[in-house]
This record gives structure tokens, sequence and C-alpha cells, in this order.
């Protein structure tokens, strides 16, 4: 009856269209259901929702919170625009069942969503999600017996939260240095959150596209280099040490090198996991989703560190950090979670840990970055995205023995399909569970080979 289906993070869709306000009220009514079967004697303690600067995202958070309010579970709404890992870390502090972020994330002005995180602050598992879809498509939650109304508060969550990363990182030892950082929030909710952190400090920082603008400057919101023109003019004619993006809701990063090098989801990944190994002395497991750079597997082997690899998608990741001894979990789109800290993706956290690594160093990203490459070798990655008319089905897909004169040596099919060649290059073709479109991954030694499997990859779905 309503074609609503959760996807890697949460239920996106088009305002308007599939994302309306019956659709929102529906899920509320669903969660309110779920947590009152699931949780008879503890659902009391109440869900947060927060929500991002989208348009209407401030009404549909109202909406979720009076359906889920009235059938009897208390609701803490935040009085402002807040980042998801706020809203993550929040839930962890008040012992809170739960919480839900109306966002759509990085997607198109045109997109919101919904995403639902557990008592942990981890996204919610699958089999929650599906439960969900179940009680909405036979239409159980609307022939629920009455219950008694219960309440919703406002809620300030930006300091706690703030003060949760200060305690995180270093901070005494990023107090001595100068600093010259630039912020692109692109003009979503990440907007404040390192400046205000880096406040009392000695470095200076500038906020590039902090406004509030629904239409998000008329770009994506999501921190990759195609994104992010004014950020790279500025680090390089400002002279910035470092220059980090954030993405509509705060969970991701990219950054930029003095010179205007992006530096993507993988080298932050990289670069972060050699900090907590070489200057914080940490060890554990270490996580990854398969569309992720293989000099990963180069740092754990060196290291001897057990590497797992896990579908896209960061609840696949939280679900192995709350069985314990990760040391970092780190997806391709550029979320990554971190020892002694959530099991969920932070962004601002992601870009503090990269001044920190070259405060306990004393050296340059530039120089950082051509020591990791110097030990582990250089890796040249590229995504591509193409919109279908038809769905992907993977039978359709040939299964060469070769790929641009290189033999594949295997074949990996549990997300997408992943063709691995001899020299350790590889290519993904995978349907995004969050878009109609499907992405094309690859992964090489050289810009120019990377580019080549890219449209061999294209070539076997358009």
């Amino acid at each position: 009856m309503h074609d609503i289906k959760f996807g890697t993070d949460g239920f996106r869709g088009i305002i308007a269209e599939d994302f309306t306000f019956l659709n929102v009220a529906l899920i509320g009514k669903a969660i309110a259901y779920y947590m009152r079967k699931t949780k008879s004697k503890t659902y009391q303690k109440g869900l947060i929702v927060g929500y991002d600067r989208r348009f209407l995202s401030d009404k549909f958070a109202q909406c979720i919170s009076k359906e889920i309010s009235d059938d009897g579970v208390p609701v803490l709404l935040t009085d402002t625009p807040v980042s998801t890992p706020a809203v993550s870390a929040y839930i962890r502090s008040e012992g809170l069942l739960g919480g839900i972020i109306i966002t759509a994330s990085h997607n198109p002005p045109n997109f919101n969503g919904i995403k639902i995180k557990n008592e942990f602050g981890a996204s919610a598992e699958k089999f929650v999600t599906e439960e969900l879809e179940r009680y909405i498509s036979s239409n159980k939650t609307l022939k629920t017996k009455k219950v008694k109304a219960a309440s919703i508060k406002k809620v300030k969550i930006i300091s706690p939260y703030i003060k949760s990363i200060k305690k995180y990182l270093d901070f005494e030892l990023l107090k001595k240095n100068r600093f010259n950082v630039v912020v692109d929030a692109m003009h979503g909710v990440g907007q404040g959150l390192v400046e205000e952190t880096l406040k009392n400090t000695g470095c200076k920082v500038t906020s590039l596209n902090s406004t509030h603008d629904p239409l998000f400057g008329g770009v994506n919101p999501e921190p990759i280099a195609v994104n992010l023109p004014g950020l790279i003019t500025y680090v390089r004619t400002n002279r910035c040490d470092l220059g980090i993006a954030l993405d509509g809701d705060g969970d991701r990063v990219g950054a930029m090198c003095p010179d205007g090098r992006f530096i993507n989801s993988h080298y932050a990944i990289c670069l972060i996991l050699i900090h907590l190994i070489e200057n914080r002395k940490w060890t554990g497991r270490v996580l990854k989703s398969i569309n992720t750079t293989t000099m990963v597997d180069k740092i754990t082997q060196h290291y001897n560190l057990k590497l797992e690899e896990v579908p896209v998608g960061f609840k696949n990741i939280a679900s192995e950090m709350l069985k314990g001894d990760v040391l970092l979990g780190g997806e391709e789109s550029g979320g990554i979670g971190f020892k002694n800290y959530m099991p969920e993706r932070d962004g601002v956290l992601s870009g503090l840990l990269l001044l920190e690594m070259m405060a306990y160093r004393k050296q340059s990203i530039l120089k950082i970055i051509q020591y990791i490459e110097k030990r582990f070798g250089k890796y040249e990655y590229l995504r591509r995205d193409l919109k279908l008319k038809r769905k992907l089905s993977l039978s359709t897909i040939k299964q060469p023995r070769s790929i641009i004169k290189k033999k594949v040596v295997d074949i990996k099919t549990y997300d997408g399909i992943k063709f691995i060649l001899e020299d350790e290059s590889w290519l993904i073709i995978r349907a995004s569970g969050t878009e109609p479109i499907v992405r094309i991954y690859a992964e090489s030694g050289t810009l120019e080979q990377t580019r080549k499997l890219i449209d061999f990859g294209c070539r076997q779905v358009l």
C-alpha cells in the first residue's frame, strides 16, 4: 500500500513524492509500535528526534515526534538543526532507547530521509527496519489500541556533543598549535562545530558555506572534490594547513591539502589509522567496506592487525564495533568510526583527528601523505555514478577472465560485483542503496589504469 523501503542507512525519498507527511507519520507509528512491543519495560526512556537543514525537515521532525508521542513513547525534540553524530552521542549519554534524524545526508536537495539509531547510537539493524516495513505494509500500526499520549520536550544537544569531542582529542596538544584551518560545511548542520571545538586554541578557523540554504549552493552536500571548488581555491590562496569538508548531516568528512590536493575518504581512513597505531599506540581489529582502498590491507598486514571486509553501509561496521576490540572502521563514502568512541561515524572528529596527527608529528599533512605512500604505495581511486532507467541485475554482468589485459584472480558478489585483478587493482559495479543510480568504483596504482577500469565497468551496464 505504501512503498516504504529502508536502504543502507534509513529511508530516503523525493520530497512530496514518496517522502511525504503521510509516510513520515506511518514510519513514526511503526517505530512507536515496535518500541512498545519489544521494549515494553523500558520504552518510557523515550527517543530523541533531530533534524537537518533540508526543506521542511523541522516540520517533518514535528510530525514524526507527534505520532510517536501520541502512541505513548516520550520524545525529546532538538531545538535546532543538529548533526547525526550529535544525536547518536546524546542517545548514549542519556541512556535513551534510540533516536531518529530527519536527514537525507549527502543526497540532492529534493530528497529527504529518516535515519534510525538504536540505544548504542548506531544505525538500526536490518532486522529492525525489516520489522518496521512489515508493520507498515500490513497496516498493523494503524490498528493499535489507543494509549495515553506521552510528552514532547525540547532539548539542546550541541554543547554536550562538543564536550565529548574535546574529551576524545588531545586537546591540550591542539591548544599549543597555531594551525590555519578552513571548514566547508556545505550549507549543512556541520556548520560551527569545528569552529566551536577549536575555540580558545591557537588555531585560526575560517568558515565556508555555513549559511542555511536548503539548495546547498546548487551542489549535493557530499564532500568529494568535484563539489568543493571554493574550498580548493581558499586553501591555495590563504596558505591553510588543512581544509575540512563535512557532508549534509555532519557524519562524513573530506579534506584538502595546502596545495589544493583533495584527501579522499580512502586516504583519510589510512591517515587516521596510522595516527591511532603509531601516535596513540592503540591496537584492535580494523574494518572496511568492500569498496575501500587496498592500502588499508597493506597497513594492517604491516602491523599484524586483523582486517575484516563488510558490505557497504556503516551499520555493517557498527554491528562489528559493538562486538568490541575495533580500532577503526571506515567506508568509501567518508564515514569513519573509532576505538573508545561510539559505534558511529563522525565527520567532525575525523577532521580534527587529522589535525591532531599533524600536531603529534609536527609535520604538514602533505609530508605525512608522502610518508604513507612511500611505505605502503600510491593508490588512485575513482567513482562514477550512472542513472539507469532499468534496475541493475548482476546476472547480466559478464565475468571476464581478464580486464584491460589484467587477469581476474577473484570475484566477490556479496555486495554488487567486485573484480580483483592480478596486480591488486579492482573494479566494483553496485547499485546504490539510497539513490536510483548505479555506482562504478575502481582503484589501481595509476590514474590512467583506474580510468580504464571505470570505463570498462560503465560499458557493462550501459
